[in-house]
């Protein structure tokens, strides 16, 4: 059996300022960055260019990466990010099922270990192309932290 690769590769612009919170359980920071990705195609009957674009809720756990992200990016940064996916399920607050019992809910976090800046903005900003990755290792957190 072939091995299967968990991981994602993006390229676009912030949506908007990273949001950074924090870790209720240890204090880390955590961004959530949203990524504008070019999903743009040719229509196959009228070789008419359709203009698209996919919309990425990305994570950064590493305070490392969060600090990179903090300092040199916002709104309309161009960034090329890499990955893996993790999938976070819990029972929801608000909806039950016929018999009363919570609903299993879940979502698909992209969670961001490299980070390559790819346009440069003021003096103290590093080079385009620069990239940033997450320790060899680096934990990630457990399941339970809020969304």
């Amino acid at each position: 059996m072939s091995r299967i690769n968990n991981s994602f590769r993006f390229t676009g612009n912030l949506g908007t300022d990273p949001e950074v919170r924090f870790n209720p359980k240890n204090g880390e920071p955590i961004a959530t960055i949203p990524l504008a990705v070019d999903a743009s195609y040719k229509n196959r009957e009228t070789g008419e260019r359709i203009d698209k674009v996919d919309w990425f809720d990305l994570t950064v756990y590493y305070k490392g990466l969060v600090d990179v992200v903090q300092k040199y990016t916002h709104k309309g940064s161009k960034i090329a990010v890499r990955g893996h996916m993790r999938k976070r399920v819990w029972e929801s607050k608000d909806r039950k099922d016929d018999g009363g019992k919570p609903i299993k809910e879940s979502r698909i976090e992209f969670i961001v270990t490299e980070i390559m800046l790819l346009d440069k903005k003021g003096d103290s900003a590093p080079e385009a192309g620069t990239t940033y990755t997450a320790p060899e290792g680096a934990d990630i957190p457990a399941d339970d932290i809020p969304l």
